[in-house]
This record gives C-alpha cells, structure tokens and sequence, in this order.
C-alpha cells in the first residue's frame, strides 16, 4: 500500500527548465550541447560533449553499436535498452531485460544482454555466450563482469562470461519456493511494488547473495477476469492478517566454484517468525550486509555474514516500546570501515555514526525534527547533506552537517519544497523549488547556500485561486497542517460545500508547501477544497506516526473531524450541510470510515478501500496493527464492514475486480454488511479487469455526477 508523497516530486519536475550539472561537474547543461559558465551563464564551448561521460555511459554506448552491427537491421534498440512488462504479480514474464553494465569490470568483460533469449557479452566487441534463454528473469552481472545471474523458471544459474560455462545454483524452485526472486508480499510491503529481484551481488562481484522465500502453507487467492466466455483467474499466495507467513532465508554463493552456504539465522526463534528486509554488502564485499525484523516488526536487526561460512554476527539492534520500528536505508560506509545509520529512536529520524562491531561513536544529527533522506557524503570535506525537517515538514529543505556531529547549515532558502543537485565537488547546487504560493524557481547557490544567482521562475498568474495556509489545533491541543482552497467566483451571502481528497496512510502527507496549480474540478465547481495532514501522516516524525497504532482510522478521524469544525467555525460560507470525503486505497478506507463512524459527511467517495484489516496483507498490517491474535479489539474498532450499520449520508463505492492488492473481497463483504442492516444509502461501481488502480475516464464522470448530484451543486 502506497501513499502520495511523490506527488510534489512530479510536480517540481515538470513546473521548470531542466537545468543539470554537466558530465565534468564544472558546468551547467541547458540543453542537448548547450553547456554554460554556472557562474556567469555564459556559453562553454563544448567540442564533443560526450568526452566527459561516465565509463557505464560509454560502455553502454559502445556495446549498443557492437550489438547492433552483429544483428543488422533486425536489431531493436528498445530492446537493448529493456521493455519492462509492469505487473504486480510475481514471476511475471518480463518482455526484454536489455542490457547491464559491470561497474567494476576487473577483466576484459564490460557489460551483458539479454535480447530474444540469446546472452551477449562485451568485450570491445559483441560476443554471443548462450542461447535458450527465453523467459529468464531477473538477469544481472557480477560488479566485476565476470559472472551473469539469471533465473530460468524457478531456479537460479549463474554463467561465466568468459566462456559461457553455465552452473545451476538451486533445484527445488516451484509453485511455492521462490529462489532468487520475492513473492507478491515481499515485493510490495518491503523491497517495493514492482521490484521482485531477490539476487544481490556483493560490491567486488566475488559473492552473491540471494533470498529463499517458501511459500508453503500461504493461503491461496483467486482473482478473477470475468469478461471472458471461460473466465481468467490467477492464482495469488496472498498470506491476510494473522494467516500463515511466507519464510525467507539467506543464502550466499562463491561466485568462482558455485559453493553456496546458507545464513545461520539460529539465533532467531521460531516464533519470531522472521522477515528479511534489506540484503546488501559491504565495499570490500568481504561481508553480507542484511536486515532482519520479527513479524510485528517491533524490533529490527543489522547483521554482518560471512559468505563463506555463513556466521552472522548482530551489530545493531533497534527495538520500539510503544509502536513498530520502520525499515531504515541500507548502511553508508566510510573508507576507514565504519558506516551511517538511520534510527527513529528518539521519535525523530537521524544519523548515527558506528563501527563494526555495533559500538556507537558518535550522533551525527540530532533534534525533535526528522533527516528524511541522505543526499551526499563527501567524506573529503567530512560532512553529510540530507534532507530534513527541522524548518518545517511540510516544506523540505537541504542542510549540511560533519560527520562529527557539528556545523550543521541550512543550505536552501525560501518557503516551499526544495530539490537540489550537487556539481561533482559539492561546491555549488542546483536549488529547484516551489510553494503553495510560488510556481517555481531555480537558484544557483554556494556551499554554505548562498544564493549566487536566479538559473530560472515562474511567475504566480493572477487572480490565482492557491490554496491558502493554515495551522489548526486539534481538540487535545495538538496542532495539524490544513489547507483551504475557495470556490471559484465566489458570491457573498451564498453558502458553498466543502470537500475533503485524502489519503491519511501512515507518514504520507496530504498537505505539502508545493505548487498544485490554481484549483482543479472541485473549485471550478463550487466547493472548497480541504485538506488536513492528520497527525499520523504529517511527516513530522515517528512520534506522531505512532498515533495510529494498533487503531487504524481511530485518531485519524478525530483530526479530520477537527479540520472540518475548524473550517465551519471560520468560514461563515463554508455549509455545513454539505461536506464531503473522498480517498483512494488507504484513503477508501477512511471514507467509508468516516461515513460509519461520523455524522459530519454527508456524502463520499470511497476507492479501492480495506474495510476490514484482517482482509489485507500481514507484513503491511502487521506492522501498524500487530496480529488480529494480539490486538482482537484494534481490528474490530478498525473495521469498517462491522460499523456497516451506522452508515451515514450516501456514499459510492468502486473496485477494480481484479485488484491483486486490495482484493474486491473487501467491497463485497462491506456491501453485504451494508445490505443486512437495510441500508439503501451506498452505491457500488466495478471495473472489469482494473487492478489497484483503476484509470477509466467512466470514473472520472462518475464521481462528478455523483458529487454534483449528492452537493446540489449549482450550474
């Protein structure tokens, strides 16, 4: 289940000029061989500006014509590049990997592809090592570029790219084991949607890594394609809050004599019922690095394993008291051994600086504000650039700190969200950025943030409707972040509807200080626009987070509730008497919660929602709710099909039938709810063969007329 922090991302990316640091580090690049003086914005003469491109982007270059000379005009060049197929469902045919290049190439080999189910390799020239290999998956090369790694149906190999010779490293893959490669709930609720490689190569290419998930005693669901005469179906192992897990375990290859070791994972007990979350190596690649949590994820390991032998040595471990521990970004090591470490022990996300045997040397940023992510180390200079929140979190801002802990500066200025580049000796950035208020702008600045000069801006349009703002306190006296948008051509004395859009998934904000234009639908027809960051999708930090824990949609609401008493108390216009929520995947889920468990909503749009927590997945609800074993009253309190007969005002349903995520079970055993207790108010749309994302231009006109019709919206 994902939320909708990407958004301000996309919207930065295409509201100004896409001004980058050129291949040398030095310069700006404008456009396709416009390079410029960042200083001045002169023009660079540029003879050939390929000259300073990366040793990958060359390799990759001069592979693609080798390959293509050998195979003439039948050569599909987005093949070598790969067509990614993208699907959700696990061991999905992938239509074309392409190519990958060895990023430390210790011998004549520079890169591998995989086109039309032949293996090339080259060398300084196309070299074809292996047929037969249609329908492989997951293709890779060693860092080194001496060994390929591939699975072919459902067991992994490794080839020798210097003479093709093929070594089959596991024999028991099938329908319920998985080798090298994640089933559905790994892949989405810890490694990320779409990515379902389970191979992980250690940095010199000596090692690989790779995961073993048994899938034996996964319950089985059935997602079915109505349209056609005789139905599709697939087959999804699918483990539902409080069911049967799958298990991984580690398993580590010598890439040179095929010798595999297993991870001794016996310091953990049975019933820790363990994940395995991150795998990496460190630089030397002398050690797997790889992440361990139990099944509530309550508590999380950072252990080191010997590829050889298969010892695991613990070096950190985190635990939460009162909620569940996030997976944190692999470890950034230093060329003296030691590494970085995000934690959210205190509440709030930061950098911690350790060795390797787990000894704490000293806290790199500190504060009741969270690091949100690492931007660069330069360990020259001895300091960290990160993102973070100590200015806001609504906003982002860029600071810079030393490793010591010491000298942190904010390094972008001026309200908004800010994204920036770093040339290659991190002596000036590219400042891009924007707000509520500000469409865009661009500035060049220093090493301390000084603005140096203005690279490009938007100017906000006129008589523009932006959101407007504010900062509430909720009844306890916390406060929240809300936004109002105002109708369009607004007339006094008249009374307008206010609408809710929410998502309120844990840590994913719906209020951010970053351009979203002049008003979408909503306000073109008629309503006001709110929106409110509930505490547990703030982005302020786990502390507030942990709002929600093991009671989904419970504090949630209340600060819903409070935005909207807010609104009506401080806008005479805003009619009580018409206000109205809508959300999507977690956001479905508290609409209808909303519409079961409050009488301020008069009517909703719900999409896609999970009405009863125990019909979702375990790894994802789990980790918020514990299991429905442990926490019987959470769930019950959470569920959405149990309140069915407190419905109020009308709402509207939708799901995709064949949601592979949220699976439609949840919309009908809501509608049955619905139906037992009499309810005539809801309605209920599907769409044939949607999955969690349902993108038909009939929804779009279906929740307008709903709401024109629910709103009694004026022409």
């Amino acid at each position: 289940m994902r939320g909708k922090s990407l958004a301000v991302l996309l919207i930065l990316a295409v509201s100004l000029p896409a001004q980058r640091w050129a291949s040398d580090g030095r310069h700006l690049v404008i456009s396709a061989n416009k390079w410029v003086d960042p200083m001045t914005g002169k023009p660079v003469q540029v003879a050939n500006a390929e000259e300073g491109a990366s040793a990958t982007a060359k390799a990759r270059s001069a592979f693609r014509d080798a390959l293509a000379a050998k195979l003439g005009e039948s050569f599909d060049v987005r093949a070598f590049r790969g067509i990614r197929r993208r699907s959700t469902l696990p061991r999905a045919p992938e239509e074309s990997p392409g190519v990958r290049i060895a990023a430390k190439p210790a011998g004549a080999v520079q890169g591998a592809a995989l086109v039309r189910g032949v293996l090339w390799v080259f060398d300084g020239a196309a070299r074809k090592i292996k047929e037969g290999l249609a329908g492989a998956r997951h293709f890779d090369i060693s860092p080194d570029g001496r060994n390929v790694s591939y699975i072919f149906e459902n067991d992994l190999y490794l080839v020798r790219t210097k003479d093709g010779e093929t070594r089959r490293l596991t024999e028991d893959g099938g329908e319920n084991i998985f080798n090298g490669e994640l089933d559905w709930v790994y892949q989405e609720e810890v490694y990320g949607r779409g990515n379902f490689r389970g191979t992980y190569w250690s940095e010199d290419g000596s090692h690989l890594a790779f995961l073993r998930i048994d899938e034996n005693g996964v319950d089985t669901f059935t997602i079915v394609d109505h349209l056609p005469q005789t139905l599709d179906v697939d087959q999804l192992k699918y483990p539902k809050a409080g069911t049967v897990n799958p298990r991984a375990t580690l398993h580590l290859v010598t890439a040179s004599d095929a010798k595999r070791v297993a991870a001794d994972l016996s310091m953990y007990s049975p019933k820790d019922e363990i994940l395995i979350v991150r795998v990496g190596s460190t630089p030397d690649g002398e050690k797997t690095v790889f992440m361990v949590q139990n099944r509530e994820q309550t508590w999380l390991d950072l252990n080191l394993v010997e590829p050889t032998s298969g010892k695991v040595r613990r070096i950190i471990h985190e635990e939460s008291e009162h909620g569940w521990v996030n997976v944190p970004s692999q470890p950034r090591w230093l060329k003296d051994g030691t590494f970085l470490w995000e934690s959210e022990r205190t509440g709030f996300n930061h950098l911690y600086r350790y060795d390797t045997d787990g000894k704490l040397l000293n806290v790199v940023t500190r504060g009741d504000w969270a690091l949100q992510r690492v931007i660069d180390v330069n360990e020259e200079r001895g300091d960290v650039t990160f993102y973070g929140t100590k200015d806001g979190a609504i906003g982002r801002n860029a600071y810079r700190v030393g490793l010591d802990g010491h000298g942190l500066v904010r390094l972008t200025h001026g309200r908004g969200t800010h994204s920036i580049h770093l040339n290659g000796d991190g002596t000036l950035l590219i400042d891009r950025y924007s707000s509520l208020v500000n469409p865009g702008k661009t500035v060049l600045r220093d090493a301390k943030g000084k603005e140096i000069r203005v690279l490009s801006e938007r100017k906000p349009p006129r008589n523009g409707n932006t959101a407007q703002l504010f900062r509430i306190k909720a009844r306890d006296g916390e406060w929240l972040d809300v936004t109002v948008q105002k109708p369009v051509g607004m007339k006094k004395g008249r009374l307008y509807p206010v609408w809710i859009d929410t998502y309120s998934g844990p840590n994913a904000p719906t209020v951010r200080d970053a351009w979203r234009g002049t008003g979408g639908w909503y306000t073109q027809a008629g309503m006001a626009l709110l929106q409110v960051n509930v505490r547990s999708a703030s982005g302020r930090g786990q502390k507030f987070t942990e709002a929600c824990y093991k009671h989904f949609g419970v504090q949630e609401l209340k600060d819903i509730e409070d935005a909207v008493d807010w609104m009506l108390k401080t806008f005479p216009w805003a009619d009580k008497d018409r206000v109205g929520i809508s959300g999507w995947s977690y956001g479905g889920f508290m609409t209808a919660f909303a519409m079961t468990h409050s009488d301020k909503f008069r009517c909703g749009v719900a999409g896609g929602g999970v009405y009863d927590w125990r019909l979702y997945d375990t790894i994802y609800t789990e980790r918020y709710m514990a299991t429905p074993q442990n926490n019987p009253d959470g769930y019950d309190g959470s569920s959405v099909v149990k309140a069915a007969e407190n419905l109020h005002g009308d709402l509207l349903i939708v799901h995709g039938t064949m949601d592979d995520n949220v699976h439609m079970q949840n919309a009908i055993q809501f509608i049955d709810a619905l139906q037992r207790a009499g309810k005539l108010n809801f309605r209920f749309m599907v769409y044939p063969k949607s999955r969690h994302g349902v993108r038909s231009p009939h929804l779009r006109k279906l929740r307008r007329a709903f709401i024109r019709e629910m709103m009694d919206l004026r022409p």
